[in-house]
C-alpha cells in the first residue's frame, strides 16, 4: 500500500487560482441579467410612449404625453431614462418612437462607456374626430 502524503494547502491554492474566474463568471451573468431587465423597461417605455403619441399625434405637442409616459416607465432603471433620451416622429399616418438608453456595466473593463440599448416601436396614429 502507497503512503499519502498530506498537502492541507493544495486545496487553498486551487480555491485562491479559481475563485477569481468563478467571481468573474458570476459578475457577467449578473451583468446579463441586468442589460436583459433594461431592454425588458425599455420596450415598455417605448410601448407606452407610442401608445400615449397615437392618440394625440395630430396636436403639435404630441410628444409630451408620450416621452412623460416613457420616462415614467423608464424611472426603474438606474440611471433613469431622460426625456431626452426618447425621441418621438410622427408622418404618414405612422409614430415612431425610438429609446436610446446608455447602460453602464458592472465589468466596465469588458466595454468601456457601458452598452447602448435602443428599442423602436412603430404605431398607426389614431384618426382624430374631423379627420
Amino acid at each position: 500500500m502507497i503512503a499519502r502524503r498530506r498537502r492541507p494547502a493544495a486545496a487553498a491554492v486551487e480555491l485562491a487560482l479559481v475563485l477569481p474566474l468563478l467571481a468573474l463568471f458570476v459578475a457577467m451573468i449578473v451583468d446579463y441579467a441586468r442589460v436583459l431587465h433594461a431592454t425588458q423597461v425599455l420596450d415598455s417605455a417605448a410601448d407606452d410612449a407610442a401608445a400615449y403619441a397615437t392618440k394625440t399625434a395630430v396636436n403639435p405637442s404630441a410628444t409630451d404625453p408620450g416621452t412623460t409616459a416613457a420616462c415614467a416607465a423608464g424611472a426603474a432603471l438606474n440611471p433613469p431614462l431622460r426625456a431626452d433620451q426618447v425621441t418621438i416622429t410622427t408622418s404618414g399616418g405612422m409614430t415612431t418612437v425610438t429609446v436610446v438608453y446608455d447602460f453602464p456595466l458592472i465589468l466596465s473593463f469588458l466595454s468601456p462607456g457601458g452598452v447602448s440599448l435602443q428599442r423602436t416601436v412603430c404605431r398607426a396614429t389614431t384618426p382624430q374626430a374631423g379627420d
